[in-house]
């Protein structure tokens, strides 16, 4: 019964010790984000799969409907000549819980909705969640690290 209890408090002193370790918001930024926002969170025009700075767009960082249900200009299908939004500071400096809202339910600061080409987190998983939505944790670590951006 002794090893028992110490296998016990050795899984739960380890888990807590998990628990506590940073996450790391420049990989889940990279790998999750950074394909629309731009390799430091500051916008561009999406154009295969690539960012690359571009000319600001008058539609409020929304991007230009092309009449179609899809956006203008080059780049993949839905998603072309679309201008993502520059993250760094200006949503970077939400407060946490608006942040959150934004990245899983794609609701803005002001409760607008996000541009409809923006994944709703919530609904759908990181390419490394295994099919689960980001836990607030993830979406903090992801925050941080745009802020830390320049």
């Amino acid at each position: 019964m002794k090893i028992s209890y110490l296998a016990i408090m050795a899984l739960f002193t380890s888990t807590l010790c998990l628990g506590g370790a940073q996450l790391d918001g420049a990989a889940l930024y990279q790998n999750n984000c950074g394909q629309c926002h731009g390799e430091h969170g500051m916008g561009g025009v999406v154009g295969m799969g690539t960012m690359t700075p571009g000319p600001s767009d008058t539609t409020g960082g929304k991007g230009m409907m092309n009449g179609m249900g899809g956006m203008s200009g080059n780049g993949g299908p839905g998603m072309m000549g679309l201008k993502a939004p520059k993250l760094v500071g200006d949503a970077s400096t939400w407060e946490p819980q608006l942040f959150e809202r934004a990245v899983l339910q794609g609701i803005d600061d002001k409760g607008e909705p996000l541009n409809r080409v923006m994944p709703h987190w919530g609904s759908s998983s990181f390419r490394s969640g295994h099919g689960n939505p980001p836990t607030k944790e993830q979406v903090d670590a992801i925050q941080r690290y745009l802020q830390a951006q320049k």
